[in-house]
């Protein structure tokens, strides 16, 4: 055994604690699996011919109410001034991301991935270091915010990402600690990343890049829907829709309670707001 491969193996048992720290998430509501050539769904993987064909298998959620662990409450969305909403989330909030993406929502503030790794190799696989690629940069979204309130309080993340920053950064951390990425795989074995990007000054379309060493050779798996995930500014102050768990939107402000005389019943279209 090689000392940077005993280096690895101390790095393993932080993050078999932090990469199963519950996290709160939203996007798609729609999970997809793929392994090493395979292009398809949310991830796709940029290949050699030497590479083998079944060294990682990848699991990317989404929508909050598909994670164990993860509140599908109050995860603000923005919705396009143009979109005629339709539909509504139904009792609860279990529903409220899935409709909003259905009627062109994006993420207000944070977009939460789960992300699931599972080794298929005969041999241990490096996953080294994950990056953060920004397809596109543009102002603030204005529209319809809409967002379901939350029960709870929220849980701290492993894997945080800024996107105002250039480069965005990507932080690796637990209540106490903070340590650089990299652990391995061995096959059989499943790690679960919590990953939090937020944005406060912009709205961005990015993916999550993923390197890995399989048999001493790079490669990168590209995680993301096509033309990348969508995040933009939940604005700090102003108007917004809530639902009420069954049968109507309420407008609020952020800065009062809701519960505005003001209410749209569901099903009916939204307006936007200025």
């Amino acid at each position: 055994m090689t000392v940077a491969d005993a280096k690895q193996q101390d790095r393993q048992p932080w993050w078999r604690r932090i990469l199963t720290v519950p996290g709160i998430a939203i996007a798609t509501a729609v999970t997809t699996t793929v392994s090493w050539g395979v292009s398809e769904g949310l991830t796709h993987l940029t290949t050699t011919k030497s590479d083998p064909q079944d060294a990682v298998a990848v699991t990317v959620e989404t929508d909050p109410s598909r994670i164990s662990g993860v509140s599908d409450a109050d995860r603000p969305v923005v919705i396009p001034a143009s979109t005629r909403t339709t539909g509504n989330p139904g009792s609860g909030c279990e529903g409220f991301y899935a409709w909003a993406t259905r009627n062109g929502g994006v993420d207000g503030g944070e977009t939460i991935v789960q992300i699931i790794a599972q080794g298929k190799h005969d041999s241990a696989v490096l996953l080294n270091e994950m990056r953060i690629r920004v397809l596109n940069k543009t102002p603030p979204m204005r529209g319809i915010p809409a967002t379901c309130p939350a029960a709870g309080s929220a849980q701290r993340r492993a894997i945080s990402v800024d996107l105002d920053k250039v480069p965005p950064t990507v932080s690796y951390e637990t209540n106490d600690d903070v340590s650089p990425f990299g652990f391995t795989l061995a096959k059989g074995e499943t790690e679960t990343f919590i990953v939090a990007a937020s944005a406060t000054q912009a709205t961005y379309r990015w993916l999550i890049e993923l390197d890995l060493f399989v048999d001493g050779v790079r490669k990168t798996v590209v995680i993301g829907p096509q033309g990348g995930f969508a995040t933009t500014v939940w604005q700090a102050s102003g108007e917004y829709w809530v639902w009420n768990f069954q049968d109507a939107w309420t407008l609020a402000n952020s800065n009062e309670a809701a519960g505005n005389s003001m209410s749209v019943p569901a099903d009916a279209p939204l307006p936007p707001l200025s």
